[in-house]
């Protein structure tokens, strides 16, 4: 009886554990985070430059302030902030064994960017849509007793 259950037992886990990563779709995930990192980092920037061009061509306090209020040098830091942040997610999706958390990492960070423009929109489609693919095609292998996978 104990050796059928054993043999159950191993049949479960070997069936639990048989599913491999795809690194082609792993991958995908880190260019489209690389990507979409890149482009809120460039909303960044933009932003600003914008605040300072619009000082010195003389556009005034209005033009410097986004439709909300907020001054675009505020919206510029903190763009830049959450860029760095979804680039550091890609990182860690490309990094072995760190999958899973980059790509929490992207995703999270990429969905924080709708608050400041979110790299023109596209950058929070990529940065869920390429931390998802990661996340997804990631099986960790099992390690087995003696430490080997």
């Amino acid at each position: 009886m104990g050796t059928i259950i054993s043999k159950i037992h191993a049949c479960l886990r070997m069936a639990q554990f048989q599913a491999q990563s795809d690194p082609r779709m792993i991958k995908t995930g880190f260019i489209l985070s690389v990507v979409a990192g890149a482009l809120i980092l460039l909303q960044g920037v933009l932003h600003i430059v914008r605040a300072r061009w619009g000082l010195e061509l003389g556009l005034g306090e209005f033009r410097r302030h986004s439709l909300i209020g907020i001054d675009f040098k505020l919206l510029g830091i903190a763009s830049i902030i959450l860029g760095v942040m979804v680039l550091i997610g890609a990182y860690l999706i490309n990094t072995k064994g760190r999958v899973r958390e980059g790509a929490i990492t992207v995703i999270a960070f990429s969905a924080l960017t709708i608050v400041v423009g979110g790299g023109y929109l596209i950058g929070i489609i990529l940065g869920v849509i390429g931390g998802a693919l990661a996340y997804s095609h990631y099986q960790p292998r099992e390690i087995t007793k003696n430490g080997k996978a």
